[in-house]
């Protein structure tokens, strides 16, 4: 009698156990058809605008191939719990989402007329204070013979790590900008200019001379805290774009914000970005190795023209380089050929 008794505890422990699991599946799948919902709901009206900085974090958490991975993982667990409407409806939800994910308006420029000889190439990466190894960071810059690296978290400004630079790259001259922030440069640099994009983030501007020109490069960092507001930072950059008209300027660096964030329509107005223009492959740039952000972007205005950008795949840093190639625009040559 007492084995029947444990036996048959047994079996209705197994019984309970066999309900249990789908009951957390459904669970599981009605809070994140909820989260989806919500996240779609924010990216059709206010994104990353509100002034609610919880709302803006999750905006930042739920981005477009996120979202289309979600569908498709609710696709398949509709199907396993045998809701085939559900099923069929979440295949068209990520249809949808595939198609609008890269919706965003590209801006060809007109054919390269210019020489190869007059180009010049920028490589733009967070490396992450190196957490690989800097060896191995200076490995992936040499694969691409830069002239232009523009350098995020690359080690604390000392003599030390200019010496490594140095070493490491004799025909470049080496600017330490402060805040882990290091530009070489194949030919000089001029006046760097140092200033805070308020709340937390900051730029370098900095006036170069290079075989194809001189224009301005204006450095950021914007801090990527996900509750902090981009308003400002980004209304700052304006401001300073705003003042540098009058000369061909590149404004690269690691915004934090993503692509699509309507944040950046004031530089839309006033710059092109290298992707949108030059662009080919995958774009986004964080985290390896799953890249879903595209957080390191390169602009310019119309002084300068892009012919190529790429993101490099490098497991140095959670961060993607970008590689891009550009020139003086042909009325900016006739300028510096004849001041």
């Amino acid at each position: 009698m007492q084995f029947r008794s444990i036996l048959s505890q047994k079996l209705s422990t197994s019984t309970d156990l066999g309900i249990r699991p789908r009951g957390l599946i459904v669970a599981f799948y009605m809070i994140l058809a909820s989260a989806w919902f919500i996240a779609v709901l924010l990216r059709l009206t206010v994104r990353d605008l509100t002034s609610f900085n919880l709302l803006t974090a999750f905006h930042y958490a739920t981005p477009m191939p996120l979202l289309l991975l979600l569908a498709s993982f609710l696709a398949a667990t509709a199907l396993f719990l045998r809701h085939s409407k559900a099923c069929a409806g979440w295949c068209f939800m990520a249809i949808v989402i595939a198609q609008s994910a890269g919706s965003h308006p590209l801006h060809h420029q007109p054919i390269n007329t210019i020489e190869k000889s007059a180009q010049q190439r920028l490589m733009l990466w967070n490396v992450c204070h190196g957490r690989h190894g800097f060896d191995n960071v200076v490995h992936e810059m040499q694969s691409h013979n830069a002239d232009i690296y523009m350098l995020i978290e690359a080690g604390p400004p000392t003599e030390q790590m200019r010496s490594f630079w140095q070493e490491n790259f004799p025909k470049h001259e080496i600017t330490l900008l402060g805040s882990e922030m290091v530009l070489l440069l194949r030919g000089t640099a001029g006046h760097v200019h140092v200033g805070a994009l308020r709340p937390q983030g900051q730029y370098r501007q900095v006036e170069v001379t290079t075989t194809a020109g001189t224009f301005d490069l204006i450095f950021v960092d914007i801090h990527g805290r996900p509750t902090l507001s981009r308003r400002e930072p980004i209304a700052r950059l304006t401001e300073l774009i705003d003042e540098s008209t009058d000369h061909p300027l590149i404004v690269a660096g690691d915004f934090n914000t993503p692509r699509d964030s309507p944040l950046f329509q004031p530089l839309d107005a006033r710059l092109s970005n290298a992707y949108d223009t030059a662009g080919t492959g995958f774009e986004p740039t964080w985290p390896w190795p799953l890249p879903l952000l595209t957080l390191d972007q390169v602009w310019s205005n119309s002084g300068i023209r892009f012919h190529h950008c790429q993101q490099s795949w490098c497991s140095t840093s959670d961060h993607r380089p970008v590689v891009v190639d550009f020139s003086l625009t042909e009325q900016q040559m006739k300028l510096v050929n004849n001041p």
